[in-house]
């Protein structure tokens, strides 16, 4: 049977911006050389609210910086079909420096998500597994990006052979309702209760597939999968 490919996921990237590195530090050094003034005019909340500011712009500009290098880092990325594993490979150092120093950035999300993918497509299936679950944990719930950290995380359990953890995987993702994931999680879903020998329910599952919309997997392959189960338990 063959395994649909995960594709990565790539956004549009802004160009290379060199925001100010200093704003926080002026900010910072302003409160200091007039805590006096601040003080005699309110103090602490008037403090509060320049450092508070200070800190919110550090923090932009930290994502800002984050965005531009990942776009750099984006620009090697293989294009789709035309991959092999020594290029996955070759972008794993990279996509590995840039985690370790903007790891706290939304850029750094999706940058786990392509060292997983790189890390499946290089056959180190533990790796995979592992940095998934990382990118799954720092996402937050509601973020569209949830569904395809879990696709991803799904086939890469199946691959390592741990196919309870896989079925968890595609049972969550079937729980999302999302149509564009039902097909395909029902069908993994089927082919792990096959392997439990789980026969009545992998019909079940395969059938629910097999009404499902989308065109991976051929419904010809479903109907043939249903079919020698049928005949497996006669």
């Amino acid at each position: 049977m063959g395994v649909k490919k995960i594709k990565p996921v790539k956004k549009l990237q802004k160009k290379p911006v060199l925001p100010p590195d200093t704003a926080f530090e002026r900010v910072k050094k302003w409160a200091e050389k007039n805590y006096t003034l601040a003080i005699g005019v309110g103090g602490a909340t008037l403090l509060a609210v320049i450092l508070a500011w200070g800190f919110i712009s550090h923090d932009r500009s930290k994502q800002e910086h984050a965005q531009s290098a990942y776009g750099l880092l984006v620009q090697r990325f293989p294009e789709d079909g035309k991959t092999s594993p020594a290029d996955w490979e070759s972008l794993v150092p990279g996509l590995q420096k840039f985690i370790s120093e903007y790891g706290n950035t939304a850029p750094a999300l999706d940058a786990r998500m392509e060292l997983a993918k790189a890390y499946f497509e290089t056959k180190r299936y533990a790796d995979a597994v592992k940095a998934g679950e990382e990118a799954l944990g720092l996402a937050p719930q509601g973020s569209n990006l949830r569904p395809l950290i879990m696709y991803q995380l799904g086939y890469a359990y199946e691959a390592a052979g741990k196919s309870d953890e896989a079925f968890r995987m595609w049972t969550g993702l079937k729980q999302l309702g999302m149509i564009a994931f039902e097909r395909e999680a029902d069908w993994n879903l089927a082919k792990i209760l096959e392997s439990k020998k789980e026969l009545d329910k992998a019909v079940e599952m395969y059938q629910a597939a097999s009404q499902s919309p989308g065109e991976f997997p051929p419904s010809a392959l479903i109907e043939q999968q249903i079919a020698r189960v049928k005949a497996e338990q006669r």
